[in-house]
C-alpha cells in the first residue's frame, strides 16, 4: 500500500500544518521508502523518531520528529501519525464504497429499465389474450350458426375462451406485480440520488 493512495499531498499538509499550528510541532510525513509526502522541519544532522501510520493494519509511512522533543510535542506527533492513519482508511471506505454505490445504482436503473420492458411486452400478451377472446366467441357463434354440426367445434372454442381468460388473469398479475416493483425501483432511485 502506498500513502499516496489514499491521500493526496495538499491534506497530508494540511493536517500537518494544523499540527504545527496548535503544537507546534515540527514534522514530516514520509512513506515507506523515507520519501517525504509533506515540508517541514529540515532533520539534517540530527536524530530523529518516527511515529508509524498505519491504515487497514498496515504501515504505509511514518510521521518524523527530532528525538529531542519534549513528552507533549512528542505525544502530538503521536496523534499527528493516528490522524493521518484513520483520515487515509476514511478515504479508502469513501472511495471504495462511492465505487460501489454507483455500480448499485446503475444495477438498480437497468432492473428498472427491465421491469418496464417486461411491463411492456405483458401488456402486447394481454392485448392477445383479448384478440383470444373475440376469436372464441366468433368461433362459438359460428359453431351455433352449424347446429349438430358445429357441437365439437363449439367444444374447442368454449375451451380457447377458457384459456383466455386465465391468460388474461395471469397478465393482470403480472401487470400488479411489475408496477410494485416499478414504483419500489423508482423509491430506491430517489433515495440514492
Amino acid at each position: 500500500m502506498i500513502l499516496k493512495d489514499y491521500l493526496d499531498a495538499k491534506k497530508l499538509q494540511d493536517l500537518q500544518n494544523s499540527f504545527l499550528e496548535f503544537a507546534g510541532l515540527e514534522a514530516v510525513v514520509v512513506d515507506m521508502e523515507g520519501e517525504r509526502q509533506t515540508e517541514g522541519h529540515d532533520f539534517q544532522g540530527e536524530e530523529t523518531d518516527s511515529y508509524d501510520i498505519v491504515v487497514n493494519g498496515e504501515k504505509v509511512g511514518a510521521v518524523v520528529v527530532a528525538r529531542s522533543l519534549d513528552r507533549k510535542a512528542r505525544s502530538a506527533a503521536q496523534m499527528l501519525s493516528m490522524v493521518i492513519g484513520q483520515t487515509a482508511s476514511l478515504e479508502h471506505l469513501n472511495n471504495r464504497n462511492t465505487g460501489k454505490f454507483d455500480s448499485v445504482k446503475e444495477d438498480i436503473k437497468k432492473s428498472g429499465q427491465l421491469v418496464q420492458m417486461i411491463n411492456e411486452k405483458t401488456g402486447h400478451l394481454k392485448g392477445i389474450a383479448k384478440k383470444q377472446t373475440i376469436l372464441s366467441l366468433n368461433a362459438t357463434i359460428e359453431a351455433a350458426r352449424s347446429g349438430e354440426a358445429g357441437v365439437g367445434f363449439a367444444v374447442v372454442a368454449k375451451s380457447m375462451q377458457d384459456l383466455s381468460n386465465q391468460s388474461a388473469g395471469i397478465y393482470t398479475d403480472i401487470e400488479k406485480s411489475v408496477e410494485e416493483i416499478t414504483n419500489l425501483i423508482n423509491t430506491i432511485i430517489g433515495e440514492l440520488e
